[in-house]
């Protein structure tokens, strides 16, 4: 859970510098909001969608184990 946060952060990072106004706006040989796209905004989305699911995952463990403790 947290590796995943983590990466998600990161990837995170990198776009709050990749979508800045005097980034977009740089005389660059590629297009900055594409290379954001397929570098890091499909991996936060995974990311994002892993760390949701081993969210709802242990909280699901945890009220079953309230509900039925262990003998």
């Amino acid at each position: 859970l947290s590796a995943s946060d983590l990466g998600s952060l990161v990837t995170m990072l990198f776009a709050s510098i990749f979508l800045t106004p005097a980034f977009l706006e740089a005389d660059l040989p590629f297009e900055s909001a594409g290379i954001y796209y397929l570098i890091f905004g499909i991996p936060h989305l995974a990311l994002t969608r892993v760390s949701s699911c081993l969210t709802s995952l242990i909280a699901v463990d945890r009220c079953l184990s309230v509900i039925s403790p262990l003998k």
